[in-house]
């Protein structure tokens, strides 16, 4: 494509061209009106008047011999007599060598036109711009421009005619060019989603519109043509929008870019970025102006939301009750809040911890702390490692007790600083000690509360009660002392199993069982009896000595258990079938919204912005983690002791449909370390809590070779299975909290915090147990055993 600076240059070229087309055009016309008075005073007669138009010809020739355009003399038939240089480097015809006629060099489809032109000639005496695409002598075709003139003899009557030849061809093409390329940039601008205007610094509208400008402001391209811009322009930006004006026609800038408000023709308000630049003339001079107009009015108020929310934020943070320090990734304080400044005696008039770096405030602050170096030291391992920090306690020198917890911010992959929070626990710290002491203090007491010990000899005669005893009979000491217990206390049923016991301590045996008893009152009590053998100091058996235990409110305890009981076995029931019922309900519209989202993508993926889609991509992600949190609590709540199965299952063939159905990265590598066993079990929960585990170990490998290990070895009444994986381990404080319902590890998207949950409770079912060995950085197996 031309750009301004070529298409100036051969406008100029053009021009000049024009120029000297036109002098000699007068030069001919001196001339030709010179030729007809020589004709008329000759007075000679045709082969004379012949000869001297020759003569003359032959004198015009060297007039005409040194300008640009071609020029050629032809009799009245259209045979060429005489022609300049020029004429003989455009046509490659010389007449003095060869004779030729012009309308055997016009194009074929120019004949009819090029006739009736020599008819208009010899009608008017002249004819200008005759236009004819030619053959030259080298069959090269050429589009060409004649201005002709006739020659009269004395008596008026028209004997030849000249002309000047000019080749256009070139001319045409730039012309075509900047044409289809005016037409190109008028397709542009018309289409631009930007507003874009054209205009001088003195008129009184606007030279051009777009239709982006007139949709954006209200007005139409005719009522632009009275409008300017800066008549639209918000009052308080008009100023600025002047000043910047002024600058750019004083040639003090070439450009200049604002972000200011219209009126629109509504009344409406509309922000917008306006970048105005100067066009120049030739002589560095600014003759107009071209504006393009951006509407940011959605950024502005989205950017006054954000402010709001940042401000509210900074509000909350500030009067949190915990005290908070945020640095960046250069260690550099970033806010502290007004509770961090309480809890360290920073007042906040003196407050110049913002800027400085952290190890700044440890020194600052170390002299309060009961170990000083400690507390640097501690800071320093932070510092080079950026790994959180959970309920860390700091002990000062006034007794206070400060608990931290820090945690680095972690952007796509990229630390971009560390949030700390501070607590002072100092009250809760204490109430624990003294509870601590407490229990201490009553541990013995509450041991032996409501025990009454009862030694009896070999005749089951009592020899010694405690006053716990007494209390639960209601006898005194001095009652009881002497008198068989069994007598005293029992009824009939339990005078049976406590002779039978009596048979078994005789032989050594110690037991715990339960009797019915009645109190001096008559009440009648459940007790507990734990009873072993009494023997000497010879190891001879004296009697033996009984631990009672009042479980009468036990009892009915028990009973209400079995009522309840028989009542959750009956709600369990009808929870399960809601459960089923409920989530059906909701993973149908989930997959509808789902869905809509998918169809809304695909219509308006041309009109959405980019962020729109992102925002639609995170709802499709969160509904899909939605439905495998329903999906994983159906699956919690199915999982029953009724209603198993109890098959032969093969270990191997479960491993090997796992690693074929989840999504395992390349990177990472399933391996089972030997053959598996076969054991008796439901195929459903087995393979759910092999792929729980299979699966969770994938999801949470950090190697760039990741390896996941099964294996297994078995006692003589359980198979103790193993997964193990090289993934980012897990902290010891998180061995057993990992199991819980909604628990989860970091901050992993697609785990609902279930799946272990079902793990553990299916281990359960078959009577195993499930625990953990894991190294921060190294990895974690998970062990498992199922009962044979």
């Amino acid at each position: 494509m031309l750009d301004n600076n070529k298409i100036e240059i051969l406008e100029r070229a053009l021009n000049r061209e024009k120029a000297a087309r036109k002098a000699a055009e007068k030069i001919l016309e001196e001339k030709s009106y010179e030729l007809y008075n020589l004709s008329e005073e000759l007075k000679i007669s045709n082969q004379k008047l012949e000869d001297s138009l020759s003569q003359k010809t032959s004198e015009l020739e060297g007039v005409f011999l040194n300008i640009i355009d071609a020029y050629m003399v032809m009799d009245i038939m259209g045979n060429v007599l005489s022609m300049n240089d020029a004429a003989i480097e455009m046509l490659g015809y010389n007449v003095s060598k060869e004779s030729f006629n012009l309308t055997s060099i016009v194009k074929e489809e120019y004949l009819g036109y090029t006739a009736k032109a020599f008819k208009e000639l010899y009608e008017k005496g002249f004819y200008k711009n005759y236009q004819a695409i030619i053959k030259t002598k080298n069959n090269k075709e050429k589009l060409v421009q004649v201005n002709s003139s006739i020659i009269y003899n004395k008596e008026g009557k028209p004997i030849a005619a000249q002309g000047i030849l000019r080749d256009i061809t070139q001319e045409n093409i730039y012309k075509e060019l900047i044409e289809q390329q005016k037409k190109q940039l008028d397709i542009i601008v018309d289409h631009s989603p930007i507003g874009i205007s054209l205009s001088r610094k003195d008129d009184v509208g606007l030279i051009m519109a777009n239709n982006s400008l007139t949709k954006m402001l209200g007005y139409t391209n005719s009522e632009f043509k009275t409008i300017k811009l800066q008549d639209l322009t918000f009052e308080d930006d008009k100023e600025i929008s002047e000043i910047k004006r002024a600058e750019l026609y004083n040639n003090k800038i070439d450009s200049y870019s604002l972000n200011k408000r219209y009126v629109k023709k509504s009344g409406e308000i509309v922000w917008a970025k306006t970048s105005v630049t100067g066009v120049k003339d030739n002589k560095d001079v600014v003759k107009y102006h071209v504006t393009t107009i951006e509407d940011i009015t959605k950024e502005k108020k989205a950017l006054e939301k954000l402010k709001d929310s940042e401000n509210r934020l900074s509000t909350l943070i500030v009067h949190l009750q915990s005290g908070i320090l945020l640095e960046d990734n250069r260690k550099n304080i970033q806010v502290v809040n007004k509770k961090f400044c309480s809890l360290f005696g920073v007042s906040e008039h003196d407050n110049n911890l913002e800027g400085k770096k952290v190890s700044y405030f440890h020194e600052k602050v170390k002299h309060l702390f009961k170990n000083p170096e400690e507390f640097i030291d501690i800071n320093s391992l932070v510092m080079q490692k950026n790994d959180e920090v959970y309920k860390q306690e700091l002990e000062l020198i006034d007794g206070r007790i400060i608990e931290r917890n820090g945690i680095p911010i972690v952007q796509d992959g990229v630390y971009k600083g560390y949030l700390w929070s501070y607590y002072d626990i100092t009250i809760g710290k204490r109430y624990e000690e003294s509870l601590e002491a407490q229990k201490e203090k009553y541990s013995s007491i509450i041991a032996n509360m409501n025990l009454g010990l009862l030694e009896v000899d070999s005749n089951d005669e009592i020899l010694l009660a405690n006053q716990s005893f007494c209390d639960l009979s209601g006898y005194s000491l001095e009652e009881l002392v002497g008198k068989k217990a069994a007598d005293l206390v029992l009824s009939d049923e339990s005078k049976t199993v406590f002779n039978s016991k009596m048979n078994r301590r005789e032989k050594g045996v110690s037991d715990s069982y339960e009797v019915v008893a009645k109190s001096k009152n008559g009440e009648i009590r459940n007790w507990l009896i734990s009873g072993a053998p009494n023997y000497n100091v010879h190891g001879e058996l004296i009697g033996s000595i009984g631990i009672h235990l009042d479980i009468t409110d036990l009892k009915n305890l028990e009973k209400q258990k079995e009522d309840l009981l028989k009542s959750l076995e009956k709600q369990n029931e009808q929870l399960n079938e809601y459960a089923h019922i409920v989530s059906h309900d909701l993973k149908s519209p989930l997959r509808s919204i789902s869905a809509l989202l998918s169809w809304t993508k695909e219509d308006f993926e041309d009109r959405l912005g980019e962020q729109s889609l992102v925002n639609l991509n995170l709802m499709e992600d969160k509904i899909e983690k939605m439905d495998k949190l329903i999906g994983d609590i159906l699956n919690y709540s199915s999982i029953e002791d009724e209603g198993m199965k109890s098959d032969f299952v093969d270990i191997n063939n479960i491993v090997n449909s796992i690693v074929k159905i989840i999504y395992i990265p390349e990177h990472i590598k399933v391996k089972i370390n030997q053959k598996l066993p076969i054991i008796k079990a439901d195929a459903t929960r087995i393979q759910q809590l092999f792929q729980n585990l299979i699966g969770n170990a994938v999801n949470y490998i950090d190697k760039e070779n990741g390896l996941v290990e099964v294996d297994y070895s078995e006692s003589s009444d359980f198979y103790v299975f193993s997964i193990k994986d090289n993934g980012i381990g897990i902290p010891e404080e998180y061995h057993e909290k990992i199991f819980e319902m909604f628990s989860t590890l970091g901050n992993y998207e697609n785990s609902s915090g279930i799946g272990l949950n079902i793990v553990k409770k299916v281990v359960e079912l078959y009577k195993g147990k499930i625990w953990i060995e894991s190294e921060v950085g190294i990895g974690t197996t998970f062990f498992f055993s199922i009962k044979k």
